[in-house]
């Protein structure tokens, strides 16, 4: 089968390319222009308006059980159906059997920090009816611009960082002698001929994806941790959970390294929505690099 890759203009990667160094010049001038405060902000000593989180511990536990347990019932649920009604390819290729598992993870995740809420964790359920209400914390009211230049100002961030990053670590792990295959998502985007699994991908991994995640990790336990515990242990130990999830070697600290920045991001900016948009941004310029033909 004609593999959707084969589809795209030679040109492609040569224009992507250009304008991720236009991106990267943009970054590394940002970053000189902000030098002295970004030691304060990886430190957590510049200011935030960024609210703690007003869950228990025993309440952060709940959500995340119930997360990841809907993930994993929904991933379950999807491969049984995944077998009977679109098996995986004999010929070994990624195709829609995959991304069904792969998506279902995603949305289950989504199910299950959405019945925590409902369910569990909204002030009214929490106090109950005749309690007086907590006072809000709400995230501030900024306009959709300043979110939007938030979120594309943490992205330059992120593609600062995580190409070094992914460097060193591929460099450590050739040095120790580990041969890390790449990800499920770049084999699919790379090898599969077929273009409905590919466009349902590209949707996962530049829309649910980033919801979904951000809203676990970032949102959720980096938001709890960083009012409770040492600086380290707030931006690493979400950062490395998130990495590990995706299950890859390969990609384990340039991952690691990503979250750091979408956790200085939502901190800087305090709205939810910056560290999505930061995601989503890199997911698809990401994906953009390999559907025009950059080497994984």
């Amino acid at each position: 089968m004609l593999h959707v890759l084969a589809t795209l203009p030679a040109s492609a990667l040569s224009a992507l390319l250009t304008l991720d160094v236009l991106l990267l010049i943009a970054a590394l001038i940002l970053a000189i222009v902000h030098l002295r405060a970004l030691p304060l902000r990886f430190l957590g000593l510049a200011p935030s308006p960024l609210a703690p989180s007003r869950l228990a511990a025993a309440e952060l536990i709940l959500a995340g059980v119930f997360a990841f347990g809907g993930g994993i019932v929904f991933q379950l649920v999807a491969i049984q159906v995944g077998q009977r009604w679109f098996p995986a390819p004999a010929d070994g290729e990624f195709g829609l059997y995959h991304v069904a598992a792969g998506a279902a993870f995603q949305l289950g995740l989504l199910a299950g920090l959405g019945h925590a809420w409902f369910w569990h964790l909204r002030p009214s359920r929490r106090l109950g009816a005749s309690a007086a209400p907590e006072p809000a914390q709400t995230s501030p009211r900024l306009p959709w611009s300043r979110v939007l230049r938030g979120g594309f100002f943490t992205f330059l961030g992120a593609l600062l960082v995580v190409g070094p990053v992914a460097m060193g670590w591929q460099a450590v792990l050739k040095a120790l002698g580990i041969d890390a295959p790449p990800q499920d998502l770049i084999t699919l985007f790379t090898e599969t001929g077929d273009l409905v699994p590919l466009a349902l991908m590209i949707f996962l991994a530049v829309v649910i994806a980033p919801v979904t995640e951000e809203w676990v990790f970032r949102i959720g336990l980096f938001r709890w941790l960083r009012t409770r515990v040492s600086r380290s242990a707030a931006l690493f130990l979400p950062s490395i959970l998130f990495a590990m999830i995706h299950g890859n070697l390969a990609v384990l600290m340039p991952l690691a390294a990503l979250a750091v920045v979408l956790s200085l991001g939502y901190e800087h900016y305090g709205h939810p929505a910056v560290p999505i948009l930061a995601h989503a941004f890199f997911n698809l310029n990401t994906v953009a690099l390999l559907l025009a033909g950059f080497p994984a």
